[in-house]
């Protein structure tokens, strides 16, 4: 089979068919060293910042405290990965969110492969540069998300088909096959990957006979052999994640056309990907797309660039999507738009794009320092970060309570504390139970914990709720109101728990 990549055969993609790339070709050197100058800011600005741990992370670092093949909501790699990073540094906050700086680097790297091969080494030092400084990509560096490994096993299986493309070799096919099964382990939406490639195969005349090749069905097989644990847990649960991925998508309880919900996910993605690069893909995709579609190079990124995000359109249109559910569109998106902006000597537009992302990083990076110095007071309307404030005291409130009490176990009835008081609570009490009289099957700490085997047992109710209803009191010998856990982030803003010492259950009633 002949070669996909990067050739002199290649049609021209404008009227001039010289290149006029007139920007410098930095080597694998240069980008290493600018990979690792980024990553070191980024290090220093998550130390700086000193926010708690968003609710999914607390929730994601209990899990990896019990590694299985599945939870409630996710699949299993996010908390594999929390799992690596903190047995090599600790359980801190800049541990638990450390995989993401360590794993966008290697990401990028992959974009300068697939870039590399594609076209040539400029085109792909721009690619992997934009990509790493992509706002989505700044940002989620400062997190622990499904995201961060979901680039680096989308991009590895990219990868790998590209050179299964050039040689049809098993080891390359089975190689995108493993990949896109530890993709399937972290996000289900790695299943558009397999949409993309026959969409890719089908599109291209020389390539369709892969669509008979064995070895394509043989890299199915593989990743479906990869993602067969996370399917058997899911049968022995009752497919809790499925469930999950349909609750949240408000598929089946928001019937109808969305316009608004399609029009804000649109509009996120301005923040994703930039809003002059993201609106500069869009029209080079738009304008003129015969002269790129001409050229296999451009049409294989389309096919792993457009029909994802037209499918989370489509989700949104449906029912909803956060800004970054279409985030693997912007691994081919990037690529794409780099190289076409190089080749039609848009250098300016390029660099444009670049500087703004770039000069976006800071700015995100040192909010609470910047209100500090422009003397602006935040509030619940203006502080984005307000949900990752004030966990740690919280924690503290609650364990100094618990010293009060020693040999209760804590409760409480949503998710959200839960994990939170596992987490910031030292030592860590993992032994925590959510209450749910009703056996609403609704989060991973439903499925995790249980009451049944509890009975005698005394506890630290955390709870939101004003009062406790007279079930819940009946479940128990005696009720007792504690003092609250408040902790103040703004004026109007603010983490207030009520807590109440119940002793001896006796059952849900």
């Amino acid at each position: 089979m002949g070669r996909t990549g990067h050739d002199d055969t290649a049609p021209a993609l404008t009227e001039d068919p010289r290149p006029r790339t007139g920007w410098p070709a930095p080597g694998l050197a240069w980008l290493l060293l600018a990979l690792a100058a980024v990553t070191a800011y980024r290090a220093l600005a998550l130390r700086w910042a000193g926010l708690d741990l968003y609710v999914d992370e607390a929730q994601y670092w209990t899990w990896s405290r019990r590694l299985d093949w599945g939870f409630y909501s996710k699949p299993p790699v996010i908390a594999a990965l929390i799992r690596l990073t903190t047995s090599a540094c600790g359980d801190g906050p800049a541990c638990v969110k450390s995989g993401a700086l360590l794993v966008y680097p290697l990401a990028s790297l992959l974009i300068w492969a697939i870039a590399r091969r594609l076209f040539d080494a400029r085109i792909a030092f721009w690619s992997a540069l934009t990509f790493f400084l992509l706002p989505g990509v700044s940002f989620s560096s400062q997190i622990i998300s499904t995201d961060v490994p979901f680039f680096l096993f989308w991009c590895a299986a990219l990868y790998a088909y590209l050179r299964a493309l050039d040689g049809d070799r098993w080891g390359w096919w089975l190689a995108a096959g493993a990949a896109a099964g530890l993709g399937l382990l972290t996000k289900y939406t790695m299943l558009i990957f397999a949409l993309s490639v026959l969409l890719h195969l089908a599109l291209t005349p020389r390539l369709r006979p892969q669509l008979r090749n064995p070895r394509l069905y043989a890299a199915m097989a593989t990743a479906l052999g990869v993602f067969a644990p996370n399917l058997l847990w899911n049968a022995r649960h009752g497919w809790p994640t499925v469930h999950h991925t349909v609750d949240i998508s408000h598929l089946d309880s928001d019937a109808g056309l969305h316009w608004n919900h399609l029009g804000e996910f649109l509009a996120s993605q301005l923040a994703v990907m930039g809003p002059l690069l993201f609106c500069a893909w869009l029209w080079l995709t738009a304008w003129r797309p015969r002269q790129w579609w001409a050229d296999e190079r451009y049409r294989l990124l389309a096919c792993f660039a457009l029909p994802f995000l037209a499918l989370i359109s489509l989700q949104a249109l449906a029912g909803r999507a956060d800004a970054n559910w279409g985030a693997m569109t912007y691994a081919a998106a990037t690529i794409f738009a780099v190289a076409l902006l190089l080749q039609r000597g848009r250098r300016r537009l390029l660099a444009a794009a670049i500087l703004v992302n770039a000069a976006l990083m800071p700015l995100l990076y040192h909010f609470d320092a910047a209100t500090r110095a422009l003397q602006v007071e935040l509030s619940a309307r203006t502080d984005p970060f307000k949900r990752v404030r004030g966990w740690a005291e919280l924690g503290r409130q609650a364990q100094a309570v618990r010293a009060q009490f020693p040999g209760t176990l804590y409760l409480a009835d949503s998710r959200d504390i839960l994990a939170e008081l596992m987490y910031y609570v030292h030592p860590h009490p993992l032994d925590a139970v959510l209450w749910n009289p009703q056996r609403v099957m609704d989060n991973d700490y439903a499925l995790s914990t249980r009451m049944d085997d509890q009975r005698g047992r005394d506890f630290l109710y955390v709870t939101g709720r004003a009062q406790l209803d007279a079930a819940t009191i009946d479940s128990f010998q005696s009720v007792e109101e504690l003092p609250p856990l408040h902790v103040t982030i703004h004026r109007d803003y603010a983490l207030d728990y009520k807590v109440f010492l119940l002793h001896n259950f006796g059952g849900y009633r």
